[in-house]
C-alpha cells in the first residue's frame, strides 16, 4: 500500500496523538493560533512542536512547502518574517533550503495526527527537529 500512496500521492496513515500525551500538552497554549491557521489553510499541515512554539510545514514538505512560526497567540509566515528581516532573496532561498533538509532529517521520526478546527493535522513531536528548526529560524531573527 504505501508503493500506491507515493505513485497516486495518497497521503500516509498516523496514529492519533493522545491527547493526555506531554506533546498534546505542550500544543495546547497554541492551539488557538493554530486552529485559526488551519481554518485559513486548505494545505496539509505538519506542527513540530519546537522549545519556544511550533514551526507548521504548510503544503507537500520537503519538495514544495510553506511554513509558519507559531508563538502563543501569533502566527507569522515565512515571507512575512522575510519581510520583517529583509531577507534579500538569496538569503531566504537558504533559510528555505535549510528548513528542507532539517524537514528531510527528521523524516524517520514518528508522526502522529490531530484534529485541529475540525481538520486532521499531522503533527511531528521530534525534539532534534523542532530543536533544528528552531535554530534555524533564530539565525533569520538575529
Amino acid at each position: 500500500m504505501g508503493f500506491f500512496k507515493k505513485i497516486f500521492g495518497g497521503r500516509e496513515e498516523y496514529p492519533e496523538l493522545d491527547a493526555a500525551s506531554p506533546v498534546a500538552r505542550r500544543l495546547e497554549p497554541l492551539k488557538p493560533a493554530l486552529e485559526k491557521l488551519a481554518r485559513e489553510v486548505n494545505d496539509p499541515i505538519e506542527v513540530v512542536p519546537c522549545p519556544h512554539g511550533a514551526f507548521v510545514f504548510i503544503g507537500k514538505p520537503p519538495k514544495r512547502f510553506g511554513a509558519a512560526w507559531v508563538q502563543g497567540d501569533q502566527v507569522t509566515n515565512l515571507k512575512e518574517l522575510a519581510d520583517q528581516k529583509r531577507l534579500p532573496p538569496e538569503r531566504l532561498g537558504a533559510l528555505i533550503e535549510s528548513l528542507r533538509q532539517a524537514y528531510e532529517q527528521g523524516s524517520g521520526a514518528p508522526r502522529y495526527t490531530a484534529t485541529v478546527a475540525g481538520r486532521k493535522v499531522v503533527v511531528a513531536p521530534s525534539d532534534d527537529l523542532g530543536r533544528r528548526v528552531e535554530e534555524i529560524l533564530q539565525q533569520v531573527v538575529r
